[in-house]
C-alpha cells in the first residue's frame, strides 16, 4: 500500500501543481522523498529560509494564477513562512502550505518542536487558520489526500489566497486505504469551476454610465493581474476612450506609455493621475479594494461618492463598496466582466470619433503636469546618487519586458512614482503586509516561473540584508537575476521620520556586491550615476545572479512627492 506521503505527492501532480518551495523537515520530509522520481512534473526548489520560500510561492501564485506549495516543518512554516502566507492572504495570491504538527507520540508531554496545540506546545492549527482562507488538519493518509484536494480548490475559488494542509505524522507515514470513504476520487472534480460573471442589466447600466460620462476614468488594481485581464482592460479603454490609472499593486495593469494611461494614483502617485481621478464624473474600479494608500487616506477631493458615480468590479462581494461606497458592485472575475462590458458597448455601436478630443486634452494635461517627469533630480548627476536619478537610469537601461520586484520602504515609493512601466504585467510588489525583505526572493521566484524573462529586484539595503540568502538559491538553480540595492546606509523611511534624533535606523557601511560574490554570483558597487548604465548592462550580461550596489544620497526626502501636496488636495 502507498504511504500518505506518496499519495500526497501524486495528488499534487494530479491537480496540476508543479512547483514546491521550501526546506524538508518533519513529516514533510517523506513527501519530498516521494517527489524524487517525479521531478519531470514537479520542480522542487530548496530555499535557504522559510520566509524566502513563502515569498517565492507567493510570486508563483501571482504570475500563474495557480498555487505553488510552500512545504517544510511545522514550527518554521507557521513562523518564518508566515511572512509570505500573510502577504498572499492580503494580496490574493493562491498558495498551498503543507506542513506538520511534528508530533512524535509525546505531544502531551511538551516535546520540543511539536506544534499540536497541547499544553506546552505551539498551536499551529490556530496560527494557520488565522492567516489563510482555509486550513484543514489531516490525521490519516486518506484525510491528507482529500485535504490537499480541498486546499487546492479553496486557494483558487473566488478571491484566491493561501490555504494550508496540516499533517499529523501518521497522515504522512501511514498507509493509504484505496477503499476508504474519503480521499479516493480524482482531483478534477474538486477543481472544476466556471468564471463568475455579472448580470446583463448591471452591465448595461455601467455601459450607459460610461458612454454618457464627460470625464470617465478606470482605476485598475491587482485584480487585473490576478485575472490576467490586461488585454481586456486595454481593449475597453481604447473602445470607449477612457483614461486608466492604477493603484500601487495594479501598476503595469496597462503600460504607462499608452496614450490613455495617466499613471499611478494615490498617496505615492503622480499628479496627472490624481488630478484625473479627482475630476472624473464616472469611475469604473476594476479589481482593487481602494485602500487608504490608493485613495490618499480617503481624501474627499480624490474619490467621493457624493459627486461621482462609482462602479466596482471585484471577485469578492465583500470588497465592492467596502472602503468607498459605490453605485453598484459587479461581482465576478475581472476578465469575464470586462469582456461583458466590451461586448455590450460594441453591440451598441458606440462611436469613438467624437471622443478624440479627449485624447488630445489628455496629452496636453500630461505635458502640462510633467507626466513621469516632475523632479529635477531625474537628470541630476551628483554623487552619491539621487534616488530619482537611479530610477530614470534603470528605466533607460533595462529591457522593457523586465519583470521588476519591489521591496518595502522608500525604494518602492521612488519606483512607483518615477518608473514608467513600458509593458503590462511587469511590476510585482508587496502590498499586503508590505514587509521588508520581499524583493530579493520574489525576484528569484519570478525567474523560476518565467525563466526566459529578464528579472530585476529593486530593494533598499535594509530589505536586501533580510533575505539575501535567496541569492544562494539563485546560484544553485542558475537563475540570472539582477538585484539593485539602494544603499543609503540605513532604514531610509524610518530615518526620514526620525530626523534629527536618529535611533536604531543606521547601518555600518556594507558592500553588498561582495555578498553576491561570496554566494558565487557577480557584483559591483557604484557611486556615480554615469557608471550605472554600464553596471546594469554588465549585470544582465554576466549570466549570473548579480548585485549592483548603488551608494545613494541619504538625505533626499520622499515626502516632497506625497499626494498631500498635489493639486487635487488643494482644490
Amino acid at each position: 500500500m502507498p504511504t500518505g506521503a506518496q499519495k500526497i505527492a501524486e495528488t499534487l501532480i494530479d491537480a496540476g501543481v508543479d512547483h514546491v518551495f521550501g526546506i524538508p523537515g518533519g513529516a514533510t520530509g517523506a513527501i519530498y522523498n516521494s517527489l524524487f522520481d517525479k521531478q519531470d512534473k514537479m520542480k522542487v526548489i530548496l530555499a535557504r529560509h522559510e520566509q524566502s520560500a513563502s515569498i517565492m510561492a507567493d510570486v508563483h501564485g501571482r504570475l500563474t494564477g495557480k498555487p505553488a506549495v510552500l512545504m517544510g516543518q511545522g514550527a518554521f512554516i507557521g513562523t518564518s513562512g508566515g511572512f509570505g502566507i500573510m502577504e498572499a492572504l492580503m494580496s490574493y495570491s493562491p498558495m498551498l502550505a503543507i506542513t506538520d504538527t511534528s508530533d512524535t507520540g509525546f505531544w502531551q508531554l511538551g516535546n520540543n518542536q511539536e506544534v499540536s496545540g497541547e499544553y506546552g506546545t505551539g498551536d499551529l492549527l490556530s496560527i494557520l487558520r488565522a492567516m489563510t482562507k482555509y486550513t484543514t488538519l489531516a490525521t490519516t493518509p486518506n484525510e491528507a489526500v482529500l485535504g490537499a484536494q480541498l486546499a487546492i480548490k479553496h486557494s483558487m475559488s473566488g478571491a484566491p489566497g493561501p490555504t494550508a494542509l496540516l499533517l499529523r505524522t501518521n497522515a504522512s507515514f501511514g498507509e493509504f486505504d484505496p477503499d476508504g470513504p474519503v480521499g479516493t476520487h480524482p482531483s478534477a472534480g474538486y477543481l472544476s469551476n466556471v468564471e463568475m460573471v455579472a448580470p446583463p442589466d448591471a452591465i448595461q447600466r455601467v455601459v450607459d454610465a460610461l458612454a454618457s460620462a464627460k470625464n470617465p476614468i478606470i482605476i485598475a488594481g491587482n485584480g487585473v493581474h490576478m485575472a490576467r485581464a490586461h488585454q481586456e482592460l486595454r481593449e475597453l479603454a481604447e473602445q470607449m476612450v477612457i483614461p486608466v490609472t492604477t493603484t500601487y499593486k495594479g501598476k503595469s495593469a496597462i503600460e504607462e506609455t499608452h496614450p490613455l494611461s495617466v499613471g499611478p494614483m494615490g498617496i505615492y502617485g503622480i499628479e496627472t493621475a490624481n488630478r484625473q481621478v479627482s475630476e472624473a464624473d464616472v469611475v469604473l474600479v476594476v479589481g482593487t479594494r481602494l485602500r487608504p494608500q490608493d485613495t490618499a487616506s480617503h481624501h474627499p477631493n480624490l474619490l467621493n461618492p457624493d459627486r461621482q458615480r462609482i462602479f466596482q468590479i471585484d471577485i469578492e462581494g465583500r470588497n465592492a463598496g467596502w472602503t468607498v461606497p459605490v453605485e453598484m458592485g459587479l461581482i465576478g472575475d475581472a476578465r469575464a466582466v470586462l469582456t461583458q462590458i466590451i461586448q455590450v458597448s460594441r453591440d451598441q455601436g458606440l462611436s469613438t470619433r467624437e471622443l478624440e478630443p479627449r485624447v488630445v486634452a489628455l496629452a496636453q494635461r500630461k505635458e502640462e503636469l510633467r507626466f513621469f517627469n516632475d523632479s529635477p533630480g531625474l537628470t541630476a548627476n551628483q554623487s552619491p546618487v539621487q534616488p530619482q536619478r537611479l530610477v530614470r537610469l534603470l528605466q533607460e537601461s533595462v529591457d522593457p519586458s523586465t519583470i521588476i520586484t519591489l521591496d518595502a520602504g522608500n525604494n518602492r515609493a521612488w519606483m512607483y512614482h518615477f518608473y514608467q512601466s513600458q509593458q503590462r504585467a511587469t511590476f510585482l510588489c508587496p502590498g499586503g503586509i508590505a514587509g521588508m525583505g520581499w524583493a530579493v526572493p520574489a525576484a528569484v521566484g519570478a525567474k523560476v516561473v518565467r525563466p526566459n524573462s529578464p528579472v530585476m529586484a529593486v530593494t533598499g539595503d535594509g530589505g536586501f540584508m533580510m533575505t539575501s540568502n535567496a541569492i544562494s538559491t539563485a546560484v544553485q538553480y542558475q537563475l540570472p537575476v539582477v538585484f539593485v540595492v539602494l544603499n543609503d546606509g540605513g532604514l531610509g523611511m524610518v530615518r526620514e521620520n526620525q530626523r534629527p534624533n536618529l535611533i536604531a535606523s543606521e547601518f555600518v557601511d556594507t558592500n553588498h556586491a561582495k555578498m553576491a560574490e561570496a554566494y558565487g554570483g557577480w557584483g559591483v558597487q557604484v557611486d556615480n550615476p554615469n557608471d550605472i548604465p554600464a553596471a546594469i548592462h554588465d549585470a544582465f550580461r554576466s549570466g549570473q545572479p548579480a548585485v549592483v550596489d548603488v551608494i545613494m544620497d541619504r538625505f533626499e526626502p520622499f515626502g516632497q512627492f506625497r499626494a498631500g501636496v498635489s493639486e487635487f488636495a488643494r482644490r
